[in-house]
Order: C-alpha cells, then structure tokens, then sequence
C-alpha cells in the first residue's frame, strides 16, 4: 500500500523511522470542542474521560488490534472522546478512507453534522476538505453530511440497518458506533460483520474496526458477540486505603454475605438516604464518596480478564459507576435501580432490563430463570390443613383475610371407551397486606400418567377405579369438587367462611368444564373457567399485557397470561420469612405438612416444574415463555398456584360490571379497604 511505500522510501532515504504522536496526544493539541457539541467546550483533555484515552490509541496500525469492541453504558463518552476525534485525527494526520456506521442513514449523516463538522471547523481543519461541489442530477460530492472527501481517502457514511449500502466501499478504518442495531440475520451477501470485513481486504495490513455500542439480549447481542472474542478489559481504580485496582461492579456478594460495589441505605418509608450512596471496596471495605471519582478517574486503567479467544480482538467493557462527574450522579443511578427494583415489591422486568443494558452495560439474560423452593418451605406456618388461619394472619401483622379463592386445574384421558380423570385443586387465603396463606390442597381422580405404558395399556388397567368426568356418577371428580366450593370453613378464631370465588382450567375437557361451570353459576356460585393463552405466545420483551382478559366464548369464561403470572409468582417465591422483619407484599404462606399435604414431593416440587426461556424470531430474541424443564416435570400445582393469582383479578373484574357502584379499584387498591 501507498502508505507503507512511503514510510519505507523516507527511511532508506533519510535513515530514520517515520515517527508519528500517539493519536490522543494529537487530539489533545489540535482538537477544539465548540460551543453545543460538548458540555465542556474549549480545548479536548482525556481528562474528562480518560479511559478513552486507550482506546483512541489504537486508531495507530502499528498495535497489532485489528477488531475493537466496546460494550458500554449510555452517555459516557465513546462516541465524543474515540469516534469523533478519531475521524478527525484520521484526516488531518493519517489519511485512508472511513467508514462511519450508525442505527441508520440519517442519524449518521445526524451525528456527522453536529459533532463532527463543528469541531473541524473549529479546530481549523476544514482547509483539509474538499469543498462541496454540484453535480449533474442534484448529487453533491466533497464536504457533505452524507461523506467527506480529503486528500488520500473518504469518509462515506451508512446506516447499520441496510448493509447492502456497504457494498462497493473500499475501506481501511470503520466506525460502528450502536452495533446492536445492525442486523443479525445473514443478508444475501452475508452476515453484516462478513461484509464489512470484505470493504477492508484491500488494507488488510492496516485495517481497523471500532465496534461501539450498549448491549441488549444475551445471544442476540451484537457488541457481546465481538467482545467475547476479545481480552474483555474492565476500568479499574485504585482503591484510596488499600491501594488495589479494583474493577467497577455494581454489586458484588462478599464470602460473608455482605456486599461491595454501590451500596446505599432506606429510610422507614423505603426512601433512599441519599448521603448513603457509596462505592465500598471490594477488597478493604472502604468507602469511596463520589467526590473522588475524578481523581480516580485519571489514575484509572485497563486490566484484561480472559485470554481472548482471537488474538486480533480487543475489548472493553465499562458502566456508569465511572461517569465523570457533573453528569448521571450515583444517587440517580440508585433511584433507577430502585425504581426497577421496589423494595417488598415485584421487579419491573422492563425497568430492570434498561438499566442493566443502558447503566450497567450488561447484556439481559432472559433464559434460564428456574423457582426455587427448598427455602420456600421456611414459609409454613403452624396451622392444619383445612384450617382458615385468621389468628396467624392477625399475629404476623398481615392485615385481614379480603379474599378466599379455589382454584383447579384438570387432565387425564378421554375417549369414547374410557375416562379417567384427576382435578388437582388449592384453597388460599388472600389478605389486605398482599400476603397469601394456602389453606388446603389435594387430588380428586386416579389419572396418573405412566410415560412407559401405551395409552392402550393405560386404558386397559384394571387394578384401580377410574374417575370420570361426566355428571351424575358416583366417581365423578365434580361431586368431590361441588362438595369444596360450597361447604363451610372452620376459622382459627372459631368463626366459618366459605370461598369466595373459584376458578377451573378449562384446557382440557372443555365442553365438559363449562357444562358444570354454567350449573354452578345457576346456583348463585361465582364458579368460571380460566384458560392460559396459546402455548405458541410468549410476552414481549418490556412490553406490558393485562393479566387476565374476558373471553369472547363465554362471560364465564377467562384468558389468562401465563407468562406474566408466573414472572409475578416467581418473584413471590424468592421472598423468604426469615430474610426479613416484615411480610413482603406477595410473600407466600403455607400450613404444616400433615398426612401428605404440602409435601416436597407432591406440591413444592412442581414449582421447579418450568423454566424461562428466551424466544428467538429472525435471529433475535424478542421475548420470552415459560415451559416446562423437561418432558417428565409434574407443574399441576404451579398452574394451580397462577390460576389463584388470576381469581382475585377476575374477582375485581366480576364485581364491577355486577355492580356499578363498585369502585373501578385495581386488586391493590381494593386490598386497603380492609386495612
């Protein structure tokens, strides 16, 4: 190349090596901010960001990196303190032709018009441009927002969601700043990565590529993809008391229990303190105030933590714990954790998601999400089965008993010979706190499915009764269950209760359900059926759907959104009695285990029954699903337990198109007006 015959002809000739400055240390001679491109105007200093100082660098060919990959935070810097100066070195002092990449065509030709132009204008580098020239059929060509042309190369601009634009572009530099948003499903002409390795083949000795970008979902992240094949270098400080370099985590769980990272204390309300938010040391435990993040900012570095699995990749990874000062301050960082994070309350997946991409740079990880419940068995209480436990409630200072639902799930066989049936069923107690006592459990039928008999072997077994599923017979599971949704409970306290609502899956058997649902109803019973959406659903990443919605089919009849449930029983499940002083708003309750009842076998393990998995669609993952973990797990009881959590939605639903009086309340509201 032109280049290397040049470095090589002023050598033989002179006898001396061409020597060039480092690419920062030109930046901070030459390089002006102008009013409106930075927050800080005047003179570039790496001081404000100085862990861009590094990586600028390595815009010099001689280094050996080839791929740069950046995983990020939002808004500390990248783009002002590598790209935008780096184009501007690239011109003045090592010419070839760029590539700038961003979401699209026009918030590229954006950026270039309101970073770029202003500050080679202000630093006097605009003699380097050629001057925009008219050409035939309205095309401009030199100095545009769209490309700048410059003695030795160009800079063309492309979008990353077209990558059919890089073709016929011949490059040595590329910038691809917001490379998540470049397509991962292969084009015509191959991946979006393959095609801009292609643009460089002929600077192959020199070549350079600047992946930029916060993440988004692991493995369907762009920017974890090349960061993973590089060195994954963290920002470090030295520790003002131990004097160790410590990478900057949000949390990290100490050998003792305690933690390191940012920590930060409530008050009594569950209001953040905010003189509270400091960074502890992981090493010594001591605390850093935020004051001294500029200082430990310029005596910050690089420190690689993996072997890298190609040599010609470098990677960095960095989150807002390090954003200079002036900017997101580490209480707003806390306040949005918080806000995702509500202390005794659900998480906010969508909330959580954007902080771990945009705050923490941090990929999201849906899959893999498994409920766990050996500790959950702290949460049985010293109460019968079949007991209504209205003193416990009271003693554990959980409010009052508001609700009393049942809820039932069916399966089993049918066919024109044979039935044989099972109704797996629980009582809970809900009260005004948000807390749920399981009052009873249990089986009504024989159906157990034996994955190593035929279903004709099934059906041919004699040894024990069937249960049937039609009306009238003595065997039938719906004798047993009218018998539950109607007699009378006997209450700690002595007095009697009767259920308020019941619920019944209508997946299988549906016409069957219905029948009795409607019977029941005639009776002045509020019996109706749930049904979980379609297994081929999945909830949308960050997107919010109700919970329960009224089907079309019947007034009696309801769609349930087994996801979102489970995502709110899976975090009940976490909350522990012994981890905290007060119930948490959803914490579960159950009775002791006798003859059977609440066993770990037969209830408590069916919660470990499914998992979450992510759910991918043109290469991408674009939410997810519950399913089960394998095809042999027993979940009767986990569906059971979401179908609970819905009958007080479609009870708060009922009651207001019964009655117009009925505060249009949601389900936390109405729990107040017994406290």
């Amino acid at each position: 190349m032109w280049k290397d015959l040049y470095k090589k002809i002023h050598e033989k000739a002179y006898n001396y090596t061409v020597i060039r400055e480092k690419p920062s240390v030109w930046i901070e001679k030459n390089i002006i901010l102008p009013e409106g491109v930075s927050k800080i105007k005047g003179k570039f200093s790496f001081d404000v960001s100085p862990y861009t100082r590094e990586v600028v660098d390595l815009l010099y060919s001689g280094d050996g990196s080839r791929y740069i990959a950046i995983m990020k935070c939002a808004q500390i810097g990248f783009t002002q303190g590598v790209v935008v100066p780096g184009m501007a070195y690239k011109i003045a002092e090592d010419p070839a032709p760029m590539l700038f990449m961003a979401a699209d065509k026009g918030m590229a030709m954006k950026s270039i018009e309101e970073r770029l132009d202003p500050i080679i204008y202000a630093s006097g580098l605009s003699d380097l441009l050629k001057p925009s020239v008219q050409r035939r059929r309205g095309q401009r060509t030199g100095d545009t927002s769209a490309s700048k042309e410059y003695a030795g190369g160009r800079l063309s601009v492309v979008g990353t969601s077209n990558p059919n634009e890089l073709r016929q572009i011949s490059v040595e530099t590329i910038f691809a700043d917001d490379w998540d948003s470049a397509p991962r499903s292969d084009t015509k002409e191959g991946s979006t990565r393959k095609l801009m390795e292609g643009r460089q083949t002929s600077y192959s000795s020199t070549a350079k590529t600047f992946f930029i970008s916060t993440p988004t979902v692991h493995g369907a992240s762009n920017i974890e993809e090349v960061y993973l094949l590089g060195d994954q270098k963290k920002w470090h400080w030295e520790c003002p008391d131990c004097k160790e370099y410590i990478p900057l985590e949000w949390h990290i769980k100490n050998e003792d229990g305690s933690f390191s990272g940012i920590v930060y204390k409530l008050d009594e309300k569950q209001k953040l303190i905010k003189e509270s938010v400091k960074y502890k040391c992981q090493c010594c435990g001591y605390l850093i105030d935020e004051k001294q993040k500029y200082k430990l900012n310029k005596k910050g570095k690089w420190i690689a933590t993996a072997e890298p699995v190609n040599e010609l990749y470098t990677s960095y990874q960095i989150n807002a714990i390090a954003i200079p000062p002036g900017f997101t301050s580490w209480i707003d960082l806390v306040q949005e954790f918080l806000d995702a994070c509500p202390p005794g309350k659900p998480i906010r997946q969508d909330l959580l998601k954007t902080f771990m991409n945009v705050r923490l740079g941090q990929t999201w990880k849906e899959e893999g999400e498994v409920i766990e419940v050996m500790e959950l068995m702290n949460n049985r209480r010293n109460y019968f089965p079949g007991t209504i436990p209205d003193n416990t409630i009271e003693d554990d200072e959980n409010g009052k008993i508001c609700l009393i639902t049942l809820s039932a799930d069916l399966n089993g066989i049918m066919d024109n010979k044979v039935e044989d049936v099972r109704l797996d069923w629980e009582i809970v107690a809900h009260t005004s706190k948000g807390q749920t006592y399981s009052i009873d459990q249990g089986s009504i039928g024989t159906f157990k499915r034996n994955r190593e008999m035929s279903a004709k072997d099934r059906m041919n077994e004699h040894n024990r009764e069937k249960y049937t599923a039609a009306h009238g017979k003595e065997n039938s599971i719906w004798n047993e269950l009218t018998e539950l949704i109607t007699k009378d409970y006997l209450c700690e306290s002595g007095e009697l209760k009767k259920i308020d609502i019941s619920v019944i899956d209508t997946g299988f058997a549906t016409k069957t359900v219905m029948k009795y649902i409607t019977k029941m109803s005639e009776t002045g019973h509020l019996v109706y059926g749930v049904k979980g959406k379609s297994e081929a659903e999945f909830r949308q990443i960050a997107k919010d759907t109700p919970m329960i919605s009224r089907s079309r089919e019947s007034q009696l009849l309801y769609l349930v959104e087994g996801n979102q449930t489970k995502d709110l029983l899976s975090y009940n499940m976490k909350l522990i009695d012994s981890d905290m002083e007060l119930s948490a708003d959803g914490m579960m309750y159950f009775p002791a285990s006798i003859d059977g009842k609440y066993s770990l076998k037969d209830y408590f393990k069916h919660f470990e029954a499914e998992t979450r998995k992510e759910v991918m669609k043109n290469g991408e993952i674009v939410g997810y699903s519950w399913q089960k973990v394998s095809d042999s797990s027993i979940n009767h009881f986990l569906d059971v337990k979401v179908y609970a959590i819905s009958a007080r939605e479609i009870f708060i639903d009922i009651m207001k198109k019964a009655d117009k009086t009925f505060p249009n309340l949601t389900w936390d509201q109405y729990m107040t007006l017994f406290n």
